[in-house]
């Protein structure tokens, strides 16, 4: 409990600093609001969305909106980058298959590939998802190959010698111990797609005057800056609350193998 009020003491002076540094700088060098607004501008901004429609609606339709997007891409990247990066540790021909086109992918920039989402998917969720997929897989496959291949081999052998079938241990022996490694890499791939989701809203918009990328985008436009950094608060609180979340789930899932 000690510990708990210590950090977020610690989390309260940090926020505090920043927030003062912040307002030195707006306030004592008299900074133009459109520039550089101090942080009572950005709160009241954040107070007007909740209750004042922008766009298509108030804050809470514009976050439901670039929530969808993210998971659409982000749940797709989960069901196909866990149990290709398990396949490819687990069965070499996989590896060999998968691997070179894996590697030459790898380091384009999700972004690079909004031209061609569009071009696919058309201006609509589905090119947003498709960005964020790319951003968000790469982390997942690494994390749930390494974990495989990190598995004590001494337990696989083991399950083997005992009669027990490749999919058996798959799910058995090597599954449950994989899963800090495939959450750190669920909790890396949350954090580039959440970032890849601004971009893409930002160059892969659907037309709609809704989500935190179009806020943002509206603030640069009519230059009121208090708009765009209130939607990036607002992105960052999110990022944070999911991470915890996922760490919260991490959690329970190996108190769950624990117990086993």
């Amino acid at each position: 409990m000690k510990g708990a009020l210590h950090n977020i003491a610690h989390l309260a002076m940090v926020i505090a600093t920043w927030l003062s540094g912040w307002w030195l700088i707006a306030w004592g060098l008299n900074v133009s609001p459109t520039f550089l607004p101090t942080p009572l501008d950005v709160l009241g901004r954040l107070n007007e969305l909740i209750t004042v429609p922008i766009g298509e609606g108030t804050l809470i339709v514009h976050v439901l909106a670039s929530l969808r997007r993210f998971f659409t891409g982000f749940v797709q990247a989960v069901i196909i980058g866990i149990p290709l990066g398990f396949a490819m540790g687990y069965f070499r021909p996989v590896d060999k298959l998968v691997s070179p086109i894996f590697e030459a992918v790898r380091p384009i920039p999700p972004i690079a590939w909004a031209p061609f989402a569009i071009l696919w998917f058309g201006v609509n969720v589905g090119a947003q998802a498709f960005v964020i997929f790319l951003a968000a897989m790469p982390p997942i496959i690494i994390n749930s190959h390494l974990a495989i291949k990190l598995t004590d081999r001494r337990l696989i052998d083991a399950a083997r010698v005992m009669g027990a079938k490749p999919l058996r241990v798959l799910l058995e022996v090597a599954l449950p111990s994989s899963i800090p490694l495939v959450f750190t890499g669920l909790r890396i791939g949350i954090a580039t797609g959440w970032m890849a989701l601004i971009a893409a809203e930002l160059v892969a918009g659907d037309g709609s005057n809704k989500g935190l990328g179009y806020l943002i985008l509206l603030g640069q436009r009519t230059l009121n800056a208090d708009l765009s950094i209130a939607a990036m608060v607002v992105i960052g609180l999110i990022g944070a609350l999911l991470d915890v979340a996922l760490e919260r789930l991490n959690q329970r899932f190996q108190r769950w193998t624990a117990e086993r």
